[in-house]
């Protein structure tokens, strides 16, 4: 065959194409798939990661660093990657430095999480929650509730070298290899063995899991640079959208491919399943077919690029064992080839691998292996009526089936709505949420009438692709939301805060103003009403470098002023030690007013800590190394505004416990003016422990606290981001999720502080599938739950549902 040779299985003839993969003619009533491929890296770290580079590593953590943030991101760009994570062990630390910054790359949210096994998660708003297992469950307990957390923001959950944690040749799948909803399994991981980990991903799809292929340098290293870069290998996205969300939606469908690097051979899949001359799909798609038997003209579309010297290997379900379904060996810098094929069962898929001599894939791979790992693609996978079902080793225990009686108040089947916010006004509900839709992130508000009846939603961030995290007040007929957007400013990423108020109990909202104007990034606003006619706002901003913590009345103060900043030691550190800069983060904030007018604003602060957002700690020297990727001695922290007065007082400390990770605040005033915060802790241990609830009073406006205490404790649960609310009564009312339930789901519980006798036993309010990031206000719960999907995998519908307590 002229450009190259090809053999072919099952009697089934290759064809060269004429076209190349774009020039396809949209004849069809459907069309090809839109978006563009986006050349970018998974996992790899830095010394926010106590083992981030090679003397930390090689000295137990006990010698400086020398891989800071700005190192690696300076070597992906060189590398000429589109996108980069920072997946730093256990930790979220890392977005918190002042380097993570980048105007080449879009910087995704990134973490390895989890203890064991190792995932990264990409896209999540702070670090993933991982427990212990209650006795005698089974070992993936932790890492399916990990799923679920991830999922319910949105983020996208990829398997971490699976022949480290899931699979081993000799064993086959443990326990953790029956995790349901995994979007992206690392099949080439250069740090670890490719071939083990394709044989991890077959045995996979061929029980139904479905998910994409992705590579990983998992650099640690500077010194391995040029071999062992971000992006040596390369993990390639079809985006819709050149965009954080974009992105993320791209690596939650599948729809990537592997190559060696970003200029190494280039190998794509699409399939025409119905043969009208349209492909439909790409590698990660699913494709379902009412008929087994596929019309003579369906094929597959392999084209590879820079594939001179290699082997291109077509493959059907089951995989490499039962030999490819095609191979051809390209002659030309790009290539592409027809591929007729048949259906064998109920689910299929076809996937290409690109082999070729020379070097091993991975350190752990076979250096006997005559052809290595060179680049592959997701499978597309093809259904008979039904789309596949996972048939875990070990099935998740059935789900509760109670009602709850939650109305649904936003979202839509199949999309994404969540970290909603509520404000009530008599029996209305004023809700706003974080929506996505067409790779875009917006903020939209809901008017909730009661009986469920919903009325006037309104997109607030019109026009912007990037907005996110709203918080809404209300008094009256005026509601203000607030929230935080980069107007599709992504490189780098520069969020500001926008403010917009409504005077007619939300039926139409006023122009969004901008409260900030910083050349950092602006985040996690919060809101509140004084003396029923001003908004009341708090953010976090870096624009100093370290974040601080910022408070503003609208309308009466002329500029915002830094909470944070007293007190807070901040330092650019050595050249010689990547570990020595020195900025403390203030996050998180929330805030209560009270009758008298008084102000009181929380945040969580690790000023307290050591080293601030360096896990694990550097020792004097002659001293051992300790606390390996232990979380920051994270502090609940509090500033005061006195009722008729400007001024702030200096951060005070709420929670001062020296051996707990102390995080996400909430805070609210009963009827006698008594403030009460509460946040969630856990032991200085980077996984494997439980958070749990912890609460302080304050009898004086927010001066002085008391001893923090306990509250809804259940030590085999993990417990987080509780808020606080004034109930009818004038009693403090806090709602959190947590995982106390016996079907493993998250769900939404309840307690209210009684003045004589203290906090009530938790109350269950959520009770079908997921319930996550509770918020509460005048009588209403809102919440996040994936209750309308109808798949344990890839159905991303998360929705917003309402309570009326």
């Amino acid at each position: 065959m002229a450009g190259g040779t090809a053999v072919a299985a099952a009697g089934l003839p290759v064809e060269q194409a004429a076209a190349s993969a774009q020039q396809t003619t949209d004849h069809a009533k459907k069309a090809a798939p839109r978006g563009e491929w986006l050349a970018g890296e998974t996992h790899a770290h830095d010394d926010h990661s106590s083992d981030g580079s090679l003397p930390r590593q090689t000295s137990k953590q006990a010698l400086p660093g020398n891989l800071p943030v700005s190192d690696q991101i300076a070597e992906a760009e060189r590398m000429g990657l589109d996108f980069l994570p920072l997946t730093d062990h256990r930790t979220y630390d890392q977005h918190w430095d002042p380097q993570w910054r980048s105007s080449k790359l879009i910087l995704l949210p990134g973490e390895e999480a989890n203890g064991s096994p190792h995932a990264t998660v990409l896209g999540a708003v702070d670090t993933i929650v991982d427990g212990a297992n209650p006795p005698g469950s089974p070992a993936f307990r932790h890492v399916q509730q990990s799923i679920w957390d991830a999922h319910a923001q949105d983020a996208s959950w990829g398997t971490a070298h699976p022949d480290d944690g899931e699979y081993t040749r000799e064993a086959g799948p443990n326990e953790n290899a029956s995790a349901q909803g995994v979007n992206t399994v690392e099949v080439w991981n250069v740090a670890s063995d490719p071939d083990a980990e394709i044989d991890y991903a077959e045995n996979r799809w061929n029980k139904g899991f479905r998910f994409g292929a992705v590579a990983a340098s998992d650099c640690h290293f500077r010194e391995v640079w040029g071999k062992a870069s971000p992006g040596q290998p390369t993990t390639w996205v079809f985006a819709a959208e050149r965009s954080v969300r974009g992105i993320l939606d791209a690596l939650r469908a599948g729809r990537t491919v592997v190559s060696a690097t970003p200029q190494g051979a280039f190998v794509t899949i699409e399939a025409d399943v119905d043969g009208d001359g349209v492909f439909e799909a790409v590698g990660g798609d699913e494709v379902i077919v009412r008929d087994r038997r596929l019309p003579k003209k369906a094929r597959l579309r392999v084209r590879i690029r820079g594939g001179v010297g290699t082997k291109v290997h077509v493959y059907a379900s089951p995989g490499r064992a039962a030999g490819p379904l095609a191979t051809f060996t390209p002659a030309s810098a790009d290539q592409t080839y027809l591929v007729p094929f048949t259906l064998d069962g109920a689910h299929n898929w076809f996937r290409a691998e690109v082999r070729a001599p020379g070097d091993p894939s991975g350190v752990d791979a076979d250096p006997t292996l005559p052809d290595q790992l060179r680049a592959a693609t997701s499978p597309v996978f093809v259904s008979l009526n039904a789309p596949a079902v996972p048939a875990p080793e070990i099935a998740l225990p059935p789900a509760e089936t109670r009602d709850d009686h939650a109305a649904l108040a936003l979202g839509d089947t199949g999309r994404f709505a969540g970290f909603a916010d509520v404000a009530g006004q008599g029996s209305v509900a004023h809700v706003v949420a974080q929506v996505h839709r067409d790779h875009r992130t917006s903020v939209v508000y809901r008017r909730v009438e009661p009986h469920g009846n919903a009325q006037h939603t309104i997109e607030l961030s019109a026009g912007s692709p990037t907005a996110s995290s709203p918080k809404i007040a209300a008094s009256g007929d005026d509601v203000w939301v607030v929230w935080q957007d980069s107007r599709g400013q992504e490189r780098p990423h520069r969020s500001q805060i926008f403010l917009r108020h409504s005077r007619n109990g939300g039926h139409s909202f006023e122009p969004a103003v901008r409260l900030t104007d910083t050349q950092g990034r602006a985040i996690h606003p919060a809101v509140a009403v004084l003396d029923g006619r001003h908004a009341v706002v708090a953010w976090a901003d870096n624009d100093g470098g370290a974040f601080d913590v910022y408070a503003q009345v609208i309308g009466v103060d002329q500029a915002p002023v830094n909470l944070s900043a007293p007190g807070k030691a901040v330092s650019a550190g050595t050249a010689t030690d990547a570990r020595s800069p020195r900025h403390p983060a203030s996050l998180f904030p929330a805030i209560a007013a009270a009758k008298d007018g008084g102000l009181v604003v929380t945040w969580q602060d690790n000023r307290f800590d050591p080293d601030p957002l360096w896990t694990g700690h550097t020792p004097p020297a002659g001293q051992p190394a300790g606390g390996g990727t232990d979380p920051d001695n994270w502090q609940i922290v509090a500033s005061v505004r006195p009722a008729r007065e400007k001024s702030w007082s200096a951060p005070v400390q709420v929670s001062a416990a020296t051996d707990a990770a102390d995080r996400h605040p909430g805070i609210a005033v009963d009827r006698d003016g008594t403030v009460v915060i509460m946040w969630e802790t856990k032991r200085l241990q980077s996984s494997g422990a439980n958070l749990s609830l912890r609460a302080s009073r304050s009898f004086d406006g927010g001066r002085t606290w008391s001893a923090s205490e306990p509250v809804g404790l259940n030590p085999a649960a993990m417990s987080q981001r509780p808020s606080l609310s004034r109930d009818s009564d004038g009693s403090v009312r806090a709602v959190w999720y947590d995982t106390r339930s016996a079907d493993w789901r998250w769900k939404v519980f309840t307690s209210r502080l009684d003045r004589a006798t203290g906090w009530t036993a938790p109350a269950q309010l959520s009770t079908l599938a997921n319930g996550a990031f509770p918020s509460a206000a005048d009588g209403f719960v809102v919440f996040t739950s994936d209750r309308g999907a109808t798949r344990t995998q890839r159905d991303g519908t998360q929705q917003i549902f309402l309570l009326r307590l």
